[in-house]
Formats: C-alpha cells, sequence, structure tokens
C-alpha cells in the first residue's frame, strides 16, 4: 500500500506548506489535505510539484510493503 510519509517529510524538511502546494496546484486547501490523506495527486499534480520543488519523483510511489527501504523504484537493484 502506498503512503505519503516520505512525500510529507520531504516537503517538511523543504519548508513547503499546504497552503504552497494549494496555490501552485490552483486547489483549495481543502482539496490538497484530501489529496494527501489519500495519496489522490494526479499526474500532472505530480509533475507541477515535481518541477518546482524539486521533488524526486519516488516520493510520490513509497510502498511500504514492497522492499525495506519502502520504495517501489529502487535504484540499488
Amino acid at each position: 500500500m502506498y503512503s505519503n510519509k516520505y512525500l510529507k517529510a520531504y516537503l517538511i524538511l523543504k519548508d513547503v506548506r499546504q497552503t504552497d502546494v494549494a496555490l501552485l496546484l490552483n486547489k483549495s486547501i481543502s482539496t490538497v489535505r484530501r489529496k494527501f490523506e489519500n495519496l489522490g495527486f494526479t499526474q500532472s499534480d505530480i509533475v507541477l510539484l515535481h518541477d518546482k520543488y524539486d521533488i524526486p519523483l519516488e516520493a510520490f510511489f513509497y510502498d511500504e510493503t514492497k522492499d525495506k527501504n519502502g520504495f517501489l523504484f529502487n535504484n540499488n537493484k
């Protein structure tokens, strides 16, 4: 199951707030909160966030059940 732990941690470290994300995506803050809770980001949302904040794409595909690192795409294999 996908988790948003890594994405949230990355945004906290970069001091990006949900209001910043809402402005970028042109969505309400409540919509952005729901996207974070349910991992409901669209492909265009992911591209915008990646381009603006240089978020690794792996952050959007964190899967705790896949391996010990939790990443679906593991570059070390």
